[in-house]
């Protein structure tokens, strides 16, 4: 769990409030009421996490106020302690900090949080001590007189003192712990991330942990005032936390600690700022001794945790019982309670610290190291008299202390608070006491005893234990074994210790809760309507098996929705339709269905000029007919609600017309209706009209209900009326609305939206308000026939989730805190409760799945991971009875429904799916679904490139990888005498010095891909190589040398260059040679040479140099040569290429193109160039 709370370190600093005060992005709030454990239907995963993790989705007054504020978390940090003050409590975490206060106003005004509120940060500014400052190593107990108290009693390992902090080094060779834990890495290791020498901040709670709890007369280190206690260290910063000196996670440090034995809980951390859930979490253990620093800004501002109701707030002095220059004191509001040495007299208090070596040891100071001080006194007083309370601990300590008016309450004194504690005790007795973890459980879960007696200076030689209701049920000796409870109840246990003087005996009276199994918990089934946010208004259960429902837009756009759905089936599927009534702008107010073909429904206008009425289908829904002689066909008519009692018999209701409600009757399926008469029915009052969806039946029995908060009912299927007055104003008001049902024709609840339930027993004529606990919701309210039997459902501002009462309406226990709608039953182990959908295969229906009955249904699956089209065997394994009917469902599969004991089933589609099934005995029915069990695979597609290093060097080590597939698993080969191993996505190969081939597969349980290959060339020779370009003197390169990672040039000019492809310049025309030596990363190299020649641009021409013709098709004569009689003639391109060489041997030469392609060519004669064209 995550309570951010951001509190500072107060020891050795001065405290510096950031810019920043509160956490951005995170709020905490409390819903009213309080929570009964257990029927949650939800296990504790993790005995070290307390928290729930919950779907911010199904809290509609939550998505309406953080619809934009990027939620990221929502949890309720405190509810596996089954503490019921604490369980709803939430925390929800969003990215949006920049509205937090406007989130906060709104989470302020919604009626039904009791409080929301900020979380508050702290930073320090830590001011180490000097090492090298020495004195009197042990100035601190001296002033509190600790080895006269030790003369008392150096302490009992049965009493355990809490460090909650940044980090304890648990392990250090002078410390003893009980117990530790990391609540901010959520590990079993409280060590900090550095040591001492490294940052001495992330010491402090190690520091902490010595002064209270360091092993006394062991020969090493120092001594803590506590002795021999023991201490339970708890870790509450991150190891990522970028500074040390804050405690991110206090309150679940504290809450950690006290859910695992802790008597004494010293925190050293605190801020302005107080928070109601920490205040609450305090509240939550009476019985456990809370300590806190003061704090260190020398004011007189409240610092908390300190600060709040019972916890024991401590100031410090230094050697001469002055106040400490740094110590937060008393001002109008008194909060400091005690002071304890905590100043830096000779240096400060030496105490152990954290490094590699297990036993250092440095000095600081500060109210943070007077708390643990302390805190190790209250471990010594307990060690005396373990029976004492928190309040008679700090009595001791204020009576006992030494007045040093410096406001901040006495200075304590070991021997006069160890004497203090003692008073009462008769000399040489010993005091029977005990704790276990845990004290709230479940049935059959079992709990640890650990004995705590004070053996008043005479050893004990006799435990003898006592656990009615448990196994076993007594035990005699020091420690019992784990004592398993199996019934629900509050049990009593008794510890009876004996000495060589005389007995003593400890009972603790309802120490011991354990709680039913939830009475049953709902399967998600899915809705199956395309839109996403279809909500569920109304629920018309034929039987078990065929259920229709309608649907609402619950997206918040109000758009008129009229569509149904429908299951066959259980509701192992259900199949939209939409609702063709001939006008798209009339509401659908119910459907009311006797057979899976057969279904009535209500319609009403929605505007002036609609006409609604009813409409049957006989064909499943896929088309309406309007009855036609139910009229309603009044300008004023307003349809609200019908029912069928069978195929013949219905009725509807419309609002009051011409100062009557109209009513119909039929007896023919509705082929002809029949309008009530007035005499027959109450005449409304002024304004009052009937609502949409308010109505129950029983038997022949039929209610309704109306704005002004009456309540019409008939006993003879609408013939005639009576009208009774209820306590309710309306029906669905504005501000006060309520819920209505019968269990029986004269047994009746109404559920207000404010929680009051009120009970009739003459059928609705008269009501009493019961005196109910426990929680409940005002969004569905259901009856079960003949039991008493209610379920409740929410999804609003009042609360989201469903309860139960067993007892007609007394008791409430709840189910869960999903969002619920409408809900509806055939009996106890039958029913369904609409909520959101998130598409058409995600959700928007829960149905009940009875626990109570005794049929455990179980089933197996094989395989569970298959092939495509692969046959999975499912097996029933359900126990409890003998099975006569089975209700399986395999959505994707082939079939997808089956009804016979051990059905086949393939998949033709890759995926993940839910199987579910329903089985009977013909008395019971009950349900299990797993949402994930089947995995079906296709062939793997063959994994992607290899990436690696392709020429890596002899006898290298390289890693070699593939894209990842998390759903599949890789197989690698390449030579034997290469060596590696994996079947992941990545390999790391030890090479020799042979090439070779590595391949990769991926497989699962279809099989194995095609491989995906890599040539290695392990040492391969490098190969230089190049082209180029050449415009004027303007080099542009192009490496295309292969194996190499390294590149040297010499362009022939003096010029070199180490680029893979580098450009130069020529500045003079010539002939040059560029070489390119290409390296690999083995060492070795290859060369390559290339002649190019610059042109210069002198002009032939003008020297009476003539080529024709010119054109040519391959041979030009030349004229004028003379002057350059045995120079050489060359022919180059325009890439600067030498083509021919011809040596001049006369004035006038023939010279031929034999290896020249079709184009512009130059002549050149030393500097001289004359252009010449060859075309053949």
């Amino acid at each position: 769990m995550r309570f951010l709370l951001f509190f500072s370190l107060f020891f050795s600093f001065s405290v510096t409030t950031l810019a920043q005060d509160f956490h951005p992005g995170v709020l905490m709030f409390q819903l009213k009421g309080e929570i009964q454990p257990n029927h949650l239907h939800q296990k504790q995963g993790d005995k070290n996490q307390f928290n729930l993790e919950e779907d911010f989705h199904n809290y509609p007054f939550l998505e309406a106020i953080f619809l934009d504020a990027g939620v990221t978390k929502l949890e309720r940090p405190s509810y596996f302690t089954m503490k019921p003050s604490l369980m709803n409590i939430y925390r929800i975490y969003f990215s949006d900090v920049t509205h937090i206060n406007s989130y906060l106003n709104q989470l302020q005004k919604v009626a039904e949080v009791l409080y929301a509120e900020k979380e508050p940060i702290y930073s320090t500014g830590f001011v180490p001590n000097d090492p090298s400052h020495t004195g009197t190593n042990k100035w601190y107990h001296t002033l509190v007189g600790s080895e006269n108290a030790w003369n008392i009693t150096q302490g009992r390992t049965q009493v355990k003192v809490a460090i909650v902090d940044n980090a304890v080094f648990s392990t250090h060779s002078d410390l003893t712990a009980f117990k530790q834990y990391d609540v901010a890495d959520n590990d079993n290791n409280a060590t900090p991330p550095l040591d001492y020498a490294q940052d001495q901040g992330w010491s402090h709670g190690t520091h902490c942990a010595g002064l209270a709890t360091a092993d006394i007369n062991n020969g090493v280190g120092i001594a803590g005032l506590g002795g021999n206690v023991e201490l339970i260290g708890v870790k509450c910063t991150p190891n990522s936390a970028t500074s040390s000196g804050s405690v991110w996670y206090g309150y679940a440090g504290v809450q950690w600690a006290c859910e695992n034995g802790a008597h004494v809980v010293s925190m050293s951390f605190g801020g302005t700022s107080p928070s109601q859930a920490f205040q609450n979490l305090i509240n939550a253990y009476p019985n456990v001794v809370f300590l806190a620093a003061a704090g260190n800004s020398n004011i007189t501002t409240l610092h908390y945790p300190g600060a709040y109701n019972n916890v024991i707030c401590v100031g410090s002095v230094d050697a001469n019982d002055q106040r400490s220059s740094f110590s937060n004191y008393n001002g109008a509001t008194p909060f400091v309670d005690i002071a304890a040495p905590g100043g830096y007299s000779n240096g400060g208090l030496l105490s152990t610290v954290y490094s590699a070596s297990g036993n250092s040891y440095a000095k600081m100071g500060g109210t943070s190291m007077a708390t643990p001080f302390a805190a190790g006194l209250v471990g010594l007083m307990l060690s005396v008299n373990p029976t004492l309370t928190p309040a008679q601990v700090l009595n001791c300590l204020l009576n006992s202390g030494v007045n040093i008016n410096q406001n901040m309450g006495p200075r304590i004194d070991a021997l006069a608070a160890v004497q203090c504690a003692g008073q009462g005790l008769t000399p040489g007795t010993p005091t029977a006491n005990f704790f276990a973890i845990p004290t709230t459980l479940f049935e059959g879960d079992s709990v640890l005893f650990y004995e705590n007696c004070a053996n008043g200076g005479n050893n004990i030689t006799s435990y003898q234990w006592s656990f009615p209701g448990g196994t076993p049920s007594s035990y005699n000796g020091m420690t019992p074994p784990y004592v398993t409870y199996t019934t629900s109840g509050t049990y009593n246990v008794s510890l009876t210790v004996s000495n060589a003087v005389t007995s003593d005996v400890e009972t603790k009276n309802a120490y011991i809760t354990v709680n039913e199994p939830p009475y049953g918990n709902w399967i998600v089934q899915n809705s199956g309507f395309s839109a996403a946010n279809r909500g569920i208004n109304w629920i018309s259960i034929v039987d078990q098996n065929v259920v229709w429902a309608t649907a609402y837009d619950g997206s918040g756009t109000n758009a008129n929705i009229q569509q149904f759905t429908k299951t066959t089936d259980g509701g192992n599927t259900w199949t939209p339709g939409n609702i063709n009534v001939g006008n798209a702008g009339l509401g659908i107010s119910m459907v009311q269905g006797i057979s899976s073909s057969t279904a009535w429904l209500a319609a009403y206008p929605n505007a002036a000029g609609q006409l609604g009425g009813i409409w049957k289908t006989t064909n499943g829904g896929s088309t309406w007919t309007k009855q036609t002689t139910a009229t309603f066909s009044n300008a004023s008519s307003f349809t609200n609600v019908v029912h069928f009692w069978d195929a013949n018999e219905g009725f509807c209701m419309g609002d009051p017309i011409n100062g009557e409600f109209e009513i119909y009757r039929t007896t023919n399926g509705g082929t002809n209706w029949t309008l009530v008469s007035g005499a027959n029915i109450p005449n409304p009052l002024s304004g009052e009209f009937g609502y949409t969806r308010q109505l129950d039946v029983v038997g022949n029995s039929v209610w309704f209900s109306t704005n002004k908060g009456r309540i019409f009912h008939s006993t003879d299927k609408g013939a005639t009326w009576a009208v009774y007055t209820s306590p309710i104003l309306d029906f669905a008001g504005a501000n006060i609305s309520a819920n209505f049902s019968f269990s029986s024709a004269s047994t009746g609840y109404i559920v207000t939206n404010g929680g009051a339930v009120y009970k009739s027993t003459n059928a609705g004529a008269t009501w009493i308000q019961l005196a109910t606990t426990g929680p409940i919701f005002s969004n569905g309210l259901c009856a079960i026939v003949n039991t008493n039997t209610l379920f409740t459902t929410g999804a609003a501002t009042g609360g989201s989730g469903s309860s139960y009462s067993l007892d007609g309406g007394l008791t409430w226990a709840l189910i869960d805190n999903q969002q619920h709608l409408y809900c509806e039953f055939l009996s106890p182990s039958i029913g369904w409760s609409g909520w959101f959908n998130t598409n058409a295969t995600t959700n928007g229906m829960w149905k009940w799945n009875n626990l109570s009955s005794p049929l455990a249904v179980q089933f197996n699956g094989n395989p569970s991971t298959v092939c495509v089209n692969t046959p999975v065997q499912f097996t029933d394994q359900t126990t409890g009875g003998v099975i006569n009917s089975w209700n399986w469902s395999f959505p994707g599969g082939s079939p997808s429904s089956s009804s016979i004991a051990n059905p086949v089933v393939t998949y033709a589609q890759p995926g993940t799916y839910a199987v579910s099934l329903t089985v009977s005995d013909g008395t019971n029915l009950s349900s299990f679904q797993d949402t994930a069990y089947i995995t079906v695979e296709t062939l793997p597609a063959t994994p992607g490139a290899i990436q690696g290093n392709a020429a890596p060097c002899p006898n290298a080590v390289e890693t070699y990888s593939v894209a990842n597939d998390p759903s599949v698993y890789y197989s690698w080969t390449f030579p034997a005498t290469w060596l590696g191993m994996s079947t992941t996505n990545s390999i790391s190969l030890t090479l020799d010095n042979i090439p070779g081939i590595l391949s990769v597969t991926a497989g699962n349980s279809c099989g194995s891909s095609q491989s995906s290959t890599l040539n290695i060339n392990l040492g391969a020779q490098p190969t230089a190589g190049f082209t180029y370009t050449l415009n004027g003197g303007q080099l542009t390169l192009t490496n295309t040398s292969q194996n190499a990672n390294g590149f040297d040039w010499d362009f022939g000019d003096g010029t070199t260059a180490n680029q893979t492809q580098p450009t130069h310049v020529f500045t003079s025309p010539g002939t040059y040679f560029v070489t390119l030596i290409a390296t690999n990363a083995c060492g070795q190299s290859d060369t390559l040479i290339q002649e190019l020649t610059v042109l210069g641009l002198e002009d032939l021409s003008a020297l009476g140099i003539t080529a024709y013709p010119n054109p040519t098709s391959g041979l030009v004569t030349l004229s004028g040569l003379a002057n350059y009689i045995s120079e050489e003639l060359s022919i180059i391109d325009l890439q600067g290429r030498i083509v021919e060489r011809v040596r001049i041997e006369s004035d006038v030469q023939v010279i031929a193109f034999t290896h020249a392609v079709n184009g512009l060519y130059l002549i050149r004669i030393q500097n001289g160039v004359l252009p010449l064209r060859l075309q053949r």
